[in-house]
């Protein structure tokens, strides 16, 4: 138990118990009831910090209904602040492919411009080439921040042929929201950096953590980068895995004015 907090400190009784549950003589509730007892519940702090700074949302959402069967089929974006002990507020940019949730770019930095977030894309884009895997008909998922709108990332996009996609909501961007909370709450909330120089490595050191050891459920209980190896080497092993986005239908370009009037009525 010690051991695991101690390489992710934010790390849950339940998922420690899906790791050790092979080795342990009770079962599921009675392990958490102990670690209740004990005082090793992991209390969650509360986030109250709007980091998007809203653009116009210049691109529909392209996820309506998607179907997602592979890697680089969608990846999400979302930009997240940590706050040093001294109370300055830094910035992280996190990229996740939505089929793996594998966190493939990542970025700290003390401002969040729009070249920073280029720079973030650009790491996830060569690190898939670098890998060998094909960038094709590739949907980037995001909020509406104006960053994504910037004519420097949508040229990038444009370039390697990627599709931008924008949200209004974060339940529609599920999954860098969820990157974004496991990254600050499950590690840099204990680590608790001091400055953009420290937050750069353990950042870097959490994503890694994240990727390689972070099981999943909807992965068959692998973690990213395992079920990534998997897709490779055992095709057979996850043929049946089809991820279904949100069903419901978001707001778009074309409909917010329709929902608005629906809100005045």
């Amino acid at each position: 138990m010690l051991k695991h907090r101690q390489v992710c400190p934010g790390k849950g009784c339940r998922a420690i118990y899906q790791d050790l549950n092979e080795k342990l003589p009770v079962g599921r509730d009675k392990f958490e009831a102990l670690m209740r007892e004990l005082g090793l519940l992991v209390k969650k702090p509360k986030n109250y910090f709007r980091t998007t700074q809203a653009g116009l949302r210049v691109f529909d959402n392209l996820l309506i209904e998607k179907e997602v069967n592979r890697i680089n089929q969608v990846w999400q974006a979302d930009m997240t602040y940590y706050k040093t002990p001294q109370g300055k507020n830094l910035y992280i940019i996190l990229i996740t492919d939505v089929y793996s949730q594998r966190i493939i770019g990542y970025g700290a930095y003390e401002r969040a411009f729009a070249t920073n977030f280029n720079i973030v894309l650009k790491r996830a884009i060569n690190l898939r080439k670098h890998e060998g895997t094909v960038i094709q008909d590739l949907i980037h998922h995001s909020d509406g921040g104006k960053q994504y709108e910037a004519a420097i990332y949508q040229k990038t996009c444009a370039k390697h042929g990627i599709q931008q996609s924008m949200c209004y909501y974060s339940w529609e961007n599920p999954y860098a929201e969820k990157a974004n909370d496991l990254i600050k709450n499950r590690y840099l909330h204990f680590w608790k950096p001091k400055n953009l120089a420290e937050l750069k490595q353990m950042l870097k050191k959490a994503v890694i953590h994240h990727n390689q050891y972070q099981r999943k459920t909807a992965l068959n209980n692998l973690s990213p980068r395992d079920f990534e190896e998997t897709l490779t080497t055992q095709e057979n092993l996850n043929q049946d895995y089809l991820l279904k986005l949100k069903p419901s239908k978001p707001r778009t370009r074309n409909n917010s004015d329709i929902f608005a009037k629906n809100l005045e009525v």
